[in-house]
């Protein structure tokens, strides 16, 4: 997947694509599930910087 294409990504997408629940990248990451479910949701918003962070170490796996 080139760069651009992971910049654009939302953490829900880059989850679904690997084919993660969020319980799974919550655990392995060690991000509590309530917060990747607010910020999957909409309920808060996850800082861009963190996001691109979380989304390229989802792209790249486990």
């Amino acid at each position: 997947m080139e760069r651009k294409e992971a910049d654009k990504m939302t953490i829900e997408e880059a989850r679904k694509q690997k084919g993660m629940s969020r319980r799974e990248v919550s655990e392995w990451l060690e991000i509590p599930y309530r917060t990747l479910s607010n910020w999957e949701t909409g309920v808060r918003s996850c800082p861009h910087y963190i996001e691109k962070l979380i989304v390229d170490k989802i792209i790249q796996g486990k």
